[in-house]
């Protein structure tokens, strides 16, 4: 669920695939990181991704499984279901998880999204093995026998984050985009369907469907003790599941969420009386991770309204005009389709002169060639911010884990910077026309008055 409030030693391995990442390519030797890579299928079914970071501190490995939300059998499933990964095992009460998980120094974090559902955990190389053993208890031995309470307390968090009219009018925003669809999860969509989730059984079958190494594509990055075999390791802490049957996205599920359209424009709204500003956004369907104009959208959005201070949206509706307390605008692509939106926040009596301030910029793009000035500084904020973001090896293993797990490979990940480079004013233009010159969904909540 997409909320916005927002784990035998001596055994034989013989990996049925097991290769170093091609350095033919010179864009691949470019990329500093991911020559280093291997890539192995286990024979428990992980595709296992390792990148010796050696300089860094602390080791990170995530667990990533795809399908998250659009496995879910009961919308918002995948979502109760983290939350009760870490609320006690057979084996650990949740007072003595959490002790383990503080002893250790062990950052645990699990989550779902549209596309995935994820298990990180950032420990000291040191703590390896104690640290696989707590996400294997998870991973196996989670009871989930709390959830009418979780289910009580999820309940409570989402009205109180829908207290934020920024919030709900995002809800409202990609409930309407994705309307009937499991790209369309979210706080408000969970809470008219939670009462369908009554048994511990409906949880089990998700949980031991989803969490079991044949669905896990597993991202390491750090330095880890000499005389380590992490495979082995893995093979110890993550057998093969008995339980349960793996689940995986189903052929109708996908061609739902890739034949979302919006036929026409619309205007969402939802008065809240206390607020003092009103919150819009403005969205349009655009292309998935994998599409081609993926990269031509991604610096789009950074000179218009996701770059910060420099962005368009920022300099014109906030610095210039003084309309905005925050604008921007975001492009996420998703495996199955994308949005791109356009969000501000803004004294409800500057409703019309915001949209026609929208649509004037956007009229910009269709109209006029951005300049050269503009395109090399974009892409630069691009490159350096990205160069900023893998730093770690949380962000590294986060990094690779998260784009195996979208569908991309090794050859496009180290040819990021390459076809950032390429990317043409004309192009910018061009997918300025082609998606924001479509029907879009605006979503606002505010005083009555400003609707």
């Amino acid at each position: 669920m997409n909320t916005n409030v927002s784990t035998q030693l001596n055994q034989s391995i013989q990996p049925m695939s097991s290769m170093p990442f091609d350095m033919a390519s010179g864009a691949v030797a470019s990329v500093t990181g991911l020559e280093k890579i291997e890539r192995q299928t286990l024979e428990n079914g992980m595709q296992l991704f390792v990148n010796p970071f050696d300089h860094a501190p602390r080791m990170s490995i995530y667990f990533f499984i795809p399908g998250g939300n659009l496995l879910d059998s009961v919308p918002g499933m995948s979502d109760i279901v983290d939350r009760l990964l870490m609320k006690g095992t057979s084996n650990r009460t949740q007072e003595e998880m959490a002790l383990a998980i503080d002893q250790l120094s062990l950052e645990l974090d699990v989550d779902t999204r549209r596309d995935f559902s994820m298990i990180g955990a950032t420990f000291l190389p040191e703590d390896l093995e104690a640290s696989l053993d707590i996400v294997s208890d998870i991973v196996y031995n989670a009871t989930l026998e709390s959830f009418e309470r979780e289910k009580m307390v999820m309940v409570g968090e989402i009205q109180m984050e829908m207290d934020s009219p920024q919030a709900r009018a995002s809800d409202q925003m990609i409930r309407t985009v994705f309307a009937d669809t499991l790209y369309g999860v979210t706080s408000t969509v969970f809470l008219e369907h939670v009462e369908k989730i009554q048994t511990l059984e409906q949880l089990q079958t998700h949980y031991h469907g989803v969490y079991r190494p044949e669905n896990m594509i597993v991202s390491l990055a750090g330095k880890w003790p000499e005389n380590v075999n992490i495979e082995a390791l893995l093979a110890q802490y993550f057998p093969k599941k008995e339980q349960g049957e793996p689940l995986h996205v189903s052929t109708d599920v996908v061609k739902l969420v890739s034949s979302v359209t919006i036929p026409e424009s619309k205007v969402i709204t939802s008065p809240k009386e206390d607020s003092s500003q009103l919150n819009m956004y403005k969205a349009w369907l655009a292309p998935t991770v994998g599409h081609k104009d993926y990269y031509p959208l991604v610096v789009l959005n950074t000179l218009f309204g996701g770059g910060g201070l420099s962005s368009r949206l920022f300099l014109e509706l906030r610095d210039k005009q003084g309309l905005a307390y925050s604008v921007r605008s975001s492009y996420e692509g998703y495996r199955h389709s994308g949005l791109f939106s356009i969000y501000m926040g803004t004294e409800p009596s500057n409703k019309d002169k915001c949209l026609q301030g929208f649509e004037k910029e956007c009229e910009r793009l269709f109209n006029e060639i951005v300049s050269d000035k503009e395109l090399a500084e974009t892409k630069q904020n691009i490159l350096g911010r990205r160069t900023v973001f893998l730093e770690t090896a949380s962000q590294w293993a986060s990094y690779v884990g998260s784009n195996m797990t979208l569908g991309r490979n090794f050859e496009e990940m180290a040819q990021f910077a390459e076809r950032i480079q390429s990317v043409t004013a004309e192009d910018i233009q061009r997918v300025a026309k082609t998606y924001l010159d479509q029907p879009a969904v605006v979503s606002m909540v505010g005083p009555t008055e400003a609707m």
